[in-house]
């Protein structure tokens, strides 16, 4: 089986995932070494070579991989060595995950074919582990065992050790622009009834009391509270895997924009959160699109975007240990921290 086989497989596996998968998975390319050892009755002793691999996340846990392989084989009774090639499909999924260390289990299918006359389909399964070295690279091994259906079931196996890259799914932050509701019209004197004319002078009324509340300047904060200090600094919490905002974090991020409108010179930058779950790659995209939600609500309410910095941490800063559903819960949060602030925001000396 040709290069060219691989790639054009890897391209259509890609282009047939869920356009939704996409944008919130990850695409993983990955190129190896193998070793390979052959069930004797198939006349192939060992054998070496290269391949490559791509896979893209379905869900923070589960992948679906597609791999092209090539071995040079040694072959038993003195016989001429001869290529293997091999080509699989593979779901594979992330049972454990320990800081970088990730250990994988995947099963699938695929055909292997030899130069003189060996061509079989059959299973395949997968152990594995992956030791991250930075957000989009990690180092990985795998041992796979190949069952082949048109052979009696003999087997043959591979170690593979190789180096994945990872490719992030882009997000996209929505702006809300909120325009104040425009003036009733009068309508002429003659053309409605008294009555109706009353109600809409009403209306008018009203209307103007409501704008000129909202142009009016907001109070200054106490000098001396500590609760300002403590909202600006209060967190929101987000749903698992979500970056939507809940009412209640749409409250919160209302009781923080007083305090901005009074203090003009003020600086925050919003940091974003998950717990442990998902790959770290995953959880720093996520992460940023919490913090991003967080930043448009604000936007969307006067505050000018350039007094906001966004950013991330993932899952490396929890505040909760553990991995109970509910220190998950305190994990997955976005949080404020001041980076210029009035003097009466900043905490009293002991």
């Amino acid at each position: 089986m040709s290069l060219r086989i691989f790639m054009i497989g890897a391209a259509a596996m890609v282009l047939a995932v869920p356009a939704a998968a996409q944008q919130r998975g990850t695409v993983e390319f990955g190129a190896f070494g193998s070793l390979g050892s052959f069930d004797k009755v198939l006349t192939l002793n060992r054998g070496y070579g290269v391949g490559g691999h791509v896979g893209v996340f379905l869900e923070p846990r589960v992948a679906l991989e597609f791999e092209k392989g090539e071995m040079r084989a040694t072959r038993t009774l003195g016989l001429t060595d001869v290529n293997v090639g091999v080509l699989t499909g593979r779901l594979v999924v992330t049972p454990i995950k320990s800081g970088a260390l990730s250990i994988q289990l995947g099963a699938g299918a695929g055909a292997s074919t030899e130069t003189n006359f060996m061509h079989t389909y059959g299973v395949n399964a997968l152990i594995g582990a992956k030791l991250e070295l930075r957000t989009n690279a990690a180092l990985r091994l795998d041992l796979i065992n190949h069952w082949l259906a048109n052979e009696d079931w003999k087997t043959y196996r591979q170690l593979q050790f190789g180096l994945s890259l990872y490719r992030n799914p882009s997000h996209v932050t929505k702006t809300v622009t909120v325009q104040a509701p425009m003036a009733p019209m009068m309508p002429h004197s003659d053309s409605v009834s008294a009555a109706e004319q009353a109600r809409l002078r009403r209306l008018e009324a009203e209307y103007r009391a409501l704008r000129d509340s909202l142009n009016r300047p907001q109070p200054a904060a106490d000098p001396s509270s500590a609760a300002a200090l403590a909202t600006m600094e209060e967190k929101i919490h987000f749903a698992t895997d979500k970056s939507d905002l809940t009412a209640e974090s749409q409250a919160i991020l209302d009781s923080k924009v007083a305090i901005f409108r009074a203090n003009p010179e003020m600086r925050i930058v919003i940091v974003g959160n998950t717990d442990e779950r998902a790959t770290d790659a995953y959880n720093m995209a996520l992460g940023r699109r919490r913090s991003d939600a967080a930043k448009a609500y604000l936007v969307s309410k006067g505050i000018d975007p350039v007094r906001i910095v966004v950013t991330s941490e993932g899952e490396r800063q929890p505040t909760a240990a553990g991995v109970t559903p509910d220190a998950q819960a305190l994990n997955r949060r976005a949080e404020f921290r001041l980076l210029i602030a009035s003097d009466f925001l900043v905490p009293p000396k002991p």
